[in-house]
């Protein structure tokens, strides 16, 4: 009879004629095989947390062979369902961080660790930006309703001395006087000398301004309207979040990019607010606890949202055409109007001027960054 010790010296003699060779050509073929078992076996995913985008499953792959389209969609599913995908992403971001890369996944790197979009002018559609803009001209033509435009300069053209030496961006002057252009029936109200060169302004880890930033936006509307500087009054900044990290983090997924608190106003007014039907609230607390924190703002992007404030001393109705930028900046105002209606036009098709018209608005206002368009 055989003794276990007897099998086991076998095992150790076998195991030391593998040399270093045999062990590479084993793992080199192993690894491959594991990670093709691997994604055959595992469910798709449909999501990206760290990504805050859909990803391509295998049901999505189109079948058009002779067009192209499926090798392109198998391309892209590949990569979106990789196994350890999310890991080997923040690994890489990592490294290249280390080496002092200034351009990660789509984001500049600036020299404090600051993230900003990278925003050609290649990634500018000029002409559909000009072509709204003369929209927001007939609207208040056509209206006669005062109309303010605010558009909100990116990041990396308010903090050009943070951004990596030479790193291009779409050229915002230029832009901004052919929309000014347009907007000859509108009160244009001009940010940047407002937000130009305060870190604070705007978050390290995402592309939107703080409350900070929000705060000094609500000063300039403030004397657009006509409110002297003594008047000019903004909710207590707090923070509600210390662990923040924004859509531009999800580019350059690394630890070594450290989160940020989460900014929002203090909010003492009594009002209702409703989005697409249903009764929400100002701030999505539940939202905290998710990847995308910036939803703590009325629970993130609606077709129509609706603000009163029955205490409201004005009377007025405001209404906003808007991009995800006005929704840390709506708790500014709740207190300056009766009511507010905030109209995201991605989402609700509908004919802005006939709206305005139908709810007895008193002002209309475009809130957005400049190269967003609806």
């Amino acid at each position: 009879m055989i003794m276990i010790t007897d099998i086991f010296n076998r095992i150790f003699k076998r195991i030391k004629k593998i040399n270093a060779t045999q062990i590479c050509i084993a793992v080199f073929i192993a690894f491959p095989l594991i990670l093709f078992a691997t994604e055959i076996i595992k469910p798709d995913r449909t999501i990206s947390v760290n990504e805050n985008r859909v990803l391509i499953a295998g049901k999505d792959i189109n079948t058009g062979i002779f067009d192209g389209q499926f090798q392109r969609d198998l391309e892209k599913y590949l990569s979106d369902q990789f196994p350890l995908r999310d890991m080997l992403k923040g690994a890489e971001a990592g490294i290249r961080l280390r080496l002092g890369s200034g351009c990660i996944g789509g984001a500049y790197v600036g020299s404090d660790g600051r993230l900003f979009q990278k925003l050609l002018g290649s990634d500018v559609d000029i002409g559909r930006c000009v072509r709204y803009a003369a929209r927001i001209n007939r609207i208040a033509e056509q209206t006669g309703i005062e109309t303010y435009v605010m558009y909100v300069p990116s990041a990396g053209i308010s903090l050009k001395k943070n951004m990596p030496y030479g790193a291009p961006m779409y050229n915002y002057d230029a832009l901004y006087s052919a929309l000014r252009k347009e907007l000859k029936s509108a009160r244009m109200i001009d940010l940047r000398g407002a937000l130009s060169g305060y870190e604070e302004y705007y978050y390290a880890t995402d592309h939107h301004w703080t409350a900070a930033g929000a705060a000094a936006a609500y000063y300039e509307w403030c004397a657009a309207h006509g409110t002297e500087p003594d008047d000019r009054k903004c909710p207590t900044i707090i923070s509600v979040n210390r662990n923040f990290r924004g859509t531009l983090w999800s580019r350059v997924p690394s630890e070594l990019i450290h989160s940020e608190p989460l900014q929002a106003f203090e909010i003492t007014e009594e009002v209702s607010v409703e989005a697409d039907g249903k009764e929400i609230s100002l701030y999505d607390y539940p939202a905290l606890s998710t990847k995308d924190k910036y939803n703590f703002f009325e629970g993130g992007n609606h077709g129509i949202l609706t603000v009163t404030n029955p205490n409201a001393e004005n009377g007025k109705t405001l209404m906003i055409l808007k991009d995800s930028f006005a929704n840390s900046f709506l708790p500014c105002i709740v207190g300056d109007y009766a009511k507010i209606i905030m109209v995201d036009e991605r989402y609700a098709f509908i004919d802005a001027g006939q709206l305005a018209t139908d709810v007895g608005a008193d002002e209309i206002a475009v809130i957005r960054e400049i190269i967003s368009v609806g």
